[in-house]
């Protein structure tokens, strides 16, 4: 429900009450796609690859890359993403920033970031079905 309070800031989108035309469209359609950016794929990569692992950085790997879309890693260990980047070394730190980067901005697809939480997922199915049942 629309708060009838609302006062939109003269200039901004809100101001605007006419509709956007063909051009106009267009251009900003271009602005936005210029401004995406692929996906650091070897940053991903190593991640992906030591997540899959069982080893202290394996976890945080793990964790960090869940906790960029909000879920929570399938081994159920109860970490917090953000911080387990303190555990990392100096490549997978710098990697886990590239793709925090990455993350921040206009994207060309997140697909790429589902696609290994995915294969992590199915890496690790008996700790998912644990937490479930919690």
């Amino acid at each position: 429900m629309p708060n009838p309070d609302f006062k939109p800031v003269p200039g901004s989108l809100e101001a605007d009450d006419q509709p956007m035309d063909a051009a106009d469209f267009k251009a900003l359609s271009g602005l936005m796609a210029a401004k995406q950016r692929p996906v650091p794929s070897e940053a991903l990569t190593l991640l992906q690859e030591t997540a899959a692992g069982d080893t202290g950085g394996s976890v945080a790997a793990r964790t960090f890359l869940f906790w960029l879309v909000g879920r929570p890693d399938p081994t159920a260990l109860g970490t917090d993403g953000a911080l387990e980047l303190r555990r990392l070394d100096a490549n997978h730190h710098e990697a886990a920033l590239a793709i925090l980067a990455w993350w921040t901005g206009p994207t060309q697809s997140d697909q790429p970031v589902y696609d290994v939480l995915e294969a992590l997922s199915r890496r690790f199915p008996a700790a998912e079905a644990a937490q479930n049942d919690r």
